[in-house]
């Protein structure tokens, strides 16, 4: 087909014309509909777009639930926050449901005056619906709560959490059965699980809010009182988690945006280095069970977080980490709050399950890292754990503009690897240091090669000296 270009520059088919369309006035209007259909949907994505820069609470990705299982993700025994509102109808949670209102009854009878308990209830719900705009704007999707069923859920739950971060995290003996909040004494594990759940979370400044509300003190003073009743709680229910020592009033810098925050930059030690920044291939190293081969140990070291792993002169150092219930539903929520979260501080924890999912393969990988001391599985067996550990780190996005903070560890990792010495060496190793008795045996006959060397010199230099 002839194409001949205007004078003006504009193209245009010579020899076809089509038929201009007619459109129906029906038809006008469905494409009004449908215009005013896409306008709403862009002014949707504006929004999206300007709640994905306050968002700080995150539905958990469907693919990270796929992979390890939804349970792990949801609240065993109460639910916090807007997000798993509904579960709180269910049997499971009733229990809960009741001492929530139990508790926030007895931070109103603190105050003795009956007046006054009315004016502290009015003034949390007054302080909750002036911040609800900028509370709604703190969950990255909208949900259905409203109106004085919102606020009544804020303020009841954060009295709830207040109560029992303050009574279960004193540190100390505490004769429960002289307080009203004894009976729950058995339900504080499942508290330290479901407080750190991404899903059931409410922001931290509304902890600060009722608490200075209910206990008559200044917001900036509720937060520090908080931060470290929190920190202790923590510290105190997850004893096989390494928490590092912090100076509270620093953490004003970047403001902590939930319980789960506060824990897993709690578990981030100050010292540790962002590592490689930029462009890096798709991070892998091999499983534990092939780096033998390259003569690569694991060995167990101190440190104040399990997240400080260095690769020191062929051998992987790794402290002591221990894995249960409780540290897995840890670990698989800071990945997903890592996962959402553009403006986290590093994503260690989504480095950190990288790193065990390439070093753990299968079951036997895990007993060697159990023999070695870097891994405590209190899980039901070996398979169940490299299960876990398998599906904590597939599928992970790392953002490498973040800082890959074990980048430097896999680059000397796999340079070790690809050693071909490394793996010669590590053959000798095995041959005959692994096997005592094929080294004496090799000793002995260098022993008996040096010694009739040696008695053959002397038979000549015997036989020289005679004829002389």
């Amino acid at each position: 087909m002839k194409i001949t270009i205007s004078e003006e520059g504009e193209s245009s088919r010579a020899n076809y014309l089509g038929p201009k369309r007619e459109f129906t006035e029906e038809e006008r209007n469905n494409i009004k509909k449908q215009l005013a259909k896409y306008a709403g949907e862009a002014e949707k994505l504006k929004e999206e777009a300007q709640r994905g820069s306050t968002s700080c609470i995150y539905r958990v990705l469907p693919r990270l639930k796929e992979i390890n299982g939804d349970w792990l993700y949801k609240p065993n025994k109460v639910s916090i926050g807007p997000y798993c509102y509904n579960l709180r109808n269910y049997e499971e949670f009733k229990m809960a449901e009741d001492y929530k209102r139990k508790c926030f009854g007895s931070l109103l009878v603190k105050t003795r005056d009956q007046e006054m308990q009315i004016n502290t209830h009015m003034s949390c719900l007054q302080r909750i619906s002036e911040l609800e705009k900028k509370i709604r704007n703190c969950y990255s999707e909208e949900f259905e709560v409203a109106g004085i069923e919102f606020l009544e859920m804020m303020v009841v739950d954060a009295c709830f959490i207040i109560e029992i971060i303050e009574m279960f995290g004193l540190g100390t003996k505490f004769d429960y059965s002289k307080s009203y909040l004894g009976a729950l004494a058995w339900m504080v594990p499942y508290f330290y699980r479901d407080f750190l759940l991404l899903e059931n979370q409410i922001p931290f400044f509304v902890l600060e809010e009722i608490y200075a509300l209910t206990h008559n003190i200044s917001v900036d003073e509720s937060r520090s009182k908080l931060l470290s009743s929190a920190w202790s709680f923590f510290k105190y229910g997850m004893k096989r988690c390494y928490f590092m020592p912090r100076d509270i009033h620093k953490m004003d810098v970047v403001p902590v945006l939930h319980l789960l925050d506060l824990v897993r930059r709690s578990l981030i030690p100050s010292n540790i280095e962002h590592g490689t920044i930029g462009f890096m291939e798709s991070p892998f190293i091999h499983c534990i069970s092939k780096l033998q081969l390259a003569g690569i140990k694991v060995s167990p070291v101190m440190a104040y977080s399990f997240l400080e792993v260095k690769f020191k002169k062929g051998v992987i150092e790794m402290p002591n980490i221990a894995i249960d219930d409780l540290t897995r539903c840890l670990l698989l929520n800071c990945v997903a709050f890592e996962q959402c979260h553009l403006m986290s501080s590093g994503r260690y924890f989504s480095v950190y399950a990288t790193f065990l999912d390439c070093l753990v393969n299968t079951k036997e990988d895990v007993e060697y890292l159990r023999e070695r001391n870097v891994i405590d599985n209190y899980l039901t067996d070996d398979s169940e754990l490299a299960g876990f550990v398998n599906g904590a780190g597939k599928d992970l996005v790392l953002s490498f503009l973040d800082g890959f903070y074990l980048g430097d560890l896999f680059e000397d990792v796999d340079r070790h690897y690809r050693n071909r010495w490394k793996w010669k060496w590590a053959s000798f190793e095995r041959e005959y240091f692994d096997k005592p008795w094929l080294l004496l045996s090799a000793a002995g006959g260098i022993l008996l090669v040096v010694a009739t060397s040696v008695q053959a010199v002397m038979a000549i230099l015997s036989y020289k000296y005679k004829n002389c």
